[in-house]
This record gives C-alpha cells, sequence and structure tokens, in this order.
C-alpha cells in the first residue's frame, strides 16, 4: 500500500498565479495548514527548483516539485491545476521554458522512498490522468482520479 496522503485541503483547481513562486508558496502554505511541513518548507521548495528545476514537458506540461526530507513531516501531495500556464524550467534542459498547466508538491518524509515516490507520480504522466485533472471542475474530483490512480498502484 502506497501511503501518500492526498487530501482537498491540498487541491486549488482553476488557480490563477503570476508565477511558479506564487503557486508553490500556495502550495506550500496548504501543506504548512496541515502540518504536513518544516518551517522554511516553502523557501526550500523555491531554493530547489531554482537549482534544479522541476518542469516537465508532458502531453500537458507539469512541474513535480519536491524538496528534502528535512523540511517535512507527512509524505503527501499537494496539486493545483492553473487557469492560465505559469512558467517553469525544463527538468531536462535548463535552459528551455515550460508553461506548466499542472503543479504538483509532493514532500516525502522517508528519503530512501524518494525515488520511488517520483516513479509513481510520473507514472500518472502516462496515461489519461493529466487530461482528466485539467478538466476537473472539483477538489474532490482531482482528489478522486488521484487517489483511484494512486491507490491501484502497487509498491514496487
Amino acid at each position: 500500500m502506497i501511503n501518500l496522503i492526498i487530501d482537498e485541503k491540498l487541491v486549488e483547481v482553476g488557480l490563477e498565479a503570476a508565477d511558479n513562486e506564487e503557486v508553490i508558496r500556495l502550495l506550500s502554505g496548504k501543506l504548512d495548514g496541515c502540518g504536513y511541513v518544516e518551517e522554511g518548507f516553502a523557501e526550500a521548495v523555491l531554493a530547489r527548483e531554482r537549482q534544479y528545476p522541476t518542469g516537465l514537458p508532458t502531453k500537458i506540461p507539469v512541474a513535480l516539485c519536491h524538496v528534502e526530507a528535512e523540511f517535512v513531516k507527512q509524505t503527501s501531495l499537494a496539486v493545483a491545476t492553473l487557469k492560465k500556464p505559469v512558467e517553469f524550467r525544463n527538468m531536462g534542459d535548463p535552459q528551455s521554458i515550460l508553461n506548466v498547466e499542472i503543479v504538483f508538491l509532493l514532500t516525502i518524509l522517508d528519503p530512501k522512498k524518494q525515488v520511488f515516490y517520483l516513479r509513481k507520480i510520473m507514472d500518472l504522466f502516462k496515461d489519461e490522468t493529466l487530461p482528466n485533472l485539467k478538466k476537473a471542475q472539483s477538489k474532490k474530483e482531482v482528489v478522486s482520479i488521484l487517489a483511484e490512480k494512486i491507490n491501484n498502484m502497487d509498491e514496487r
């Protein structure tokens, strides 16, 4: 069983944001409000994003933000679907800019499981999950789409 909290309190649908920093700060605030992260989490995510970009050129461009476990109290996933894309640098080519439409902010408590969780979340990008998330009209719908996919993943 995958132990990843996905909750409506960690979701924004149709978010209007000026830039990626605003999205990261908003999602970080949601995680902080639930008690899932330590003080300094948002700054750590932003610093990591500057050094190691997380934009991915998927069918619908996404960012898969994450940070070291020292800032994490609980493994969870915060998500924002955006009304208008915001720019993130491409993970595979940091000089190129992607217009990201969905932002995932993953918190991983056990550093040994970081690659495992990143892989599992990236598995979501291979089918119709991203278009379905983009079309979702409510937080409940986003949670339902993600929970169904993630709960059906095995822990390998």
